[in-house]
Order: structure tokens, then sequence, then C-alpha cells
């Protein structure tokens, strides 16, 4: 089940015609309504409209975690700034979706995150990378999947894959591989799309710490 948490109609028209594809959806205007909600349901996604009114983003993900552990929780808005971002991946959600994006993107994005993976654009990733060597802190799931002799599992990939997951691995974004390699953003998003499935891994960080050894 998927919960949509916005009172603005725009919003709620959009992603309501988006979401419906991927499960059970039901929609509250304000955070009060979440709460009784919650006592007899828990949705396996939460998205949060952070333009909802008198919002308290830090005491509502707080009280999520409390409420309901297991629920994830994707935030929307009309434009993230890569600060914003950070702060957010760093309180315990697991995405940002901008209000604008087109409608297979914000398909995309909940099937990353619905399958276990964190989203994370392509703007924040280097810099995400960069704090998380900088602290030595681990993803969990991580740590197990690249005990498990993570040069092997490169083996599996072709010479281009393993490429583009190298490329990956140092923060690079689609666009700046394209650009290295020659190839199409497409090709790039094709390839990336079939490391994910030999790999196992869920989503772009994920690769780029198995690549790190991080």
């Amino acid at each position: 089940m998927l919960l949509l948490l916005s009172n603005c109609a725009d919003i709620i028209a959009k992603f309501h015609d988006i979401l419906i594809e991927k499960g059970p959806l039901m929609q509250r205007d304000c955070v009060q309504a979440v709460w009784p909600f919650l006592a007899s349901a828990e949705p396996a996604l939460l998205l949060i409209d952070l333009d909802l009114p008198a919002l308290d983003v830090a005491a509502t993900l707080a009280e999520l975690r409390h409420r309901a552990p297991a629920c994830k929780v994707l935030v929307l808005h009309e434009e993230f700034s890569t600060q914003a971002e950070l702060a957010l991946l760093g309180a315990g959600v697991v995405g940002c979706c901008s209000a604008g994006l087109a409608r297979e993107t914000v398909l995309r994005i909940v099937e990353v995150v619905q399958d276990g993976g964190v989203w994370i654009s392509q703007a924040v990733m280097p810099l995400l990378l960069r704090q998380m060597q900088a602290r030595g802190t681990l993803l969990a799931p991580v740590a197990v999947e690249t005990a498990a002799s993570p040069n092997l599992r490169l083996q599996l990939l072709t010479p281009r894959e393993r490429q583009i997951a190298s490329l990956v691995g140092g923060g690079a974004s689609n666009k700046l591989i394209a650009r290295e390699l020659q190839i199409t953003d497409r090709t790039v998003k094709a390839h990336l799309g079939a490391i994910f499935q030999k790999l196992g891994l869920p989503d772009r960080l994920r690769l780029a710490l198995f690549v790190t050894g991080k």
C-alpha cells in the first residue's frame, strides 16, 4: 500500500494517476490524519508533500520511525537543492522527488525505493560519496553485499559494463559517462539496468559503494 500526504490538488491529481499503477493508494491531507490511519495499517511507502502547511519535517519523520518503522518515506517538492537533498537523506528519507518530473521518472523512483533502494540525484551522488568516505560510514546492506567477493561478481559484467560501473564508483553522472565513453545517455541507462540486475544491487549508490569496496 502507498500513502500520499498532500493537500495540493495538482500534486494529488498528478501522483494519483501515476502511483495507482504501483498498488493500492490512499491519500491524506494533513499529518494529524496519518496517525489514526497507521493504527490499522502500515503503508510500504509514504509520499510527503513538503509544501504541506505547518509541516515539521524532522518531527514527522521521528514520529513515523516510532509508529511505522518499516515504512519508507519519499518526499515531494517543486525543486531540491543539493544541500536540502543531502539533509533529507541524512534524516532517513529514501529519496527526493521533484513534482515536475516526468511520469516515467517518477515511476522509476518509486520502483527503486519499493525494491529497497535509495533514490539519489546525479548532482548529489558525488557529494554523498565524499561525505561517506570522509566519515567512514557504511550502509549496512552494502557491507553484506560487498563481503561476497565483489571482484568475482564483477566478472559477471561485460567489459563495457565494468567501465560504466567503475565510472559510477567515481561519482560520474550519466552525461559524464556518455561523454567519456562516447555513447548516448540512453545506452548508459540500459547498461546500468543490466549491471543492477547482474549484481543484485537496487540503486546507483549501492553500486558505487560496491565498486569502491566501501
